[in-house]
């Protein structure tokens, strides 16, 4: 039984460790420059056949997509994709990625492609990554993590902050009505009761807005240096800000790019 049960959780461990994870980029929604764009294909064949065979089916989708009903053959070499067909057309392409799968009898082949809008442009940079570029979203509280993929984070940054904001609103409010009160009376136990009232109000409402700032600066922080979901990127960053460390200082980077 002992052997029988270590040999089921060795298989286990071993399928995890070899299982293929499905890749972000099967989503699709990517954005284009005025260069490129990103395009997701399918592909299919027989279990019985080399799943090379998907990746041509795959491949052939996007001289489809330009040529109706073409016939076309698919040669690629590293990562340039030749395509010859009846009809005369230039497209530009190369494989970033690609993801197989076994279903039943059938092998499924998905190509992340990279197509030129012209054959004649230079592709695009293209990276698959969990380092996001700098984005004006870190000044409002929660909107970079919503970005990123973290959004239970981001609401939480959202409710601290509206939980801070509103409790020095209502903190000084009442401050000020115990001030109103402390003038409005000649009553000695009341004034001292009303200037107790006003400066317990004060302190909460100075370590209310204490709060909101450390949020909000916190919430700057982890908006720029946190990592997020892995997203594909297509072109090069202009800005990029990272923090820094070395000997003599510590504080954030600012990188341009012309």
């Amino acid at each position: 039984m002992k052997k029988l049960l270590f040999f089921f959780l060795l298989a286990f461990v071993g399928l995890n460790i070899f299982a293929q994870e499905k890749p972000i980029w099967l989503d699709g929604n990517f954005k284009e420059t005025s260069q490129s764009y990103l395009k997701v294909v399918v592909g299919s064949c027989s279990s019985y056949s080399p799943k090379e065979y998907a990746r041509d089916n795959a491949l052939l989708q996007i001289y489809k997509d330009n040529v109706i009903n073409a016939e076309a053959k698919v040669k690629l070499y590293g990562e340039m994709i030749h395509l010859e067909g009846d009809n005369t057309v230039n497209i530009k392409a190369r494989v970033i990625d690609e993801y197989y799968e076994k279903v039943d009898y059938t092998y499924n082949a998905y190509l992340l492609i990279q197509i030129a809008k012209d054959p004649s442009y230079q592709f695009d940079e293209v990276r698959i990554s969990d380092d996001y570029p700098f984005s004006a979203r870190v000044l409002v509280p929660g909107m970079s993590q919503i970005y990123k993929g973290q959004s239970t984070k981001g609401v939480c940054f959202i409710g601290g902050e509206i939980l801070f904001v509103g409790s020095a609103i209502v903190s000084h409010s009442m401050m000020t009505s115990n001030i109103n009160k402390i003038n409005s009376t000649h009553n000695s136990s009341l004034h001292y009761q009303y200037t107790k009232n006003a400066n317990t109000w004060q302190t909460m409402r100075n370590i209310s807005i204490a709060g909101a700032a450390a949020v909000y600066i916190w919430n700057i922080i982890d908006g720029i240096a946190v990592k997020g979901e892995e997203r594909v990127f297509l072109g090069m960053n202009n800005v990029s800000v990272s923090p820094y460390s070395d000997l003599n200082s510590t504080g954030i980077a600012l990188n341009l790019k012309f």
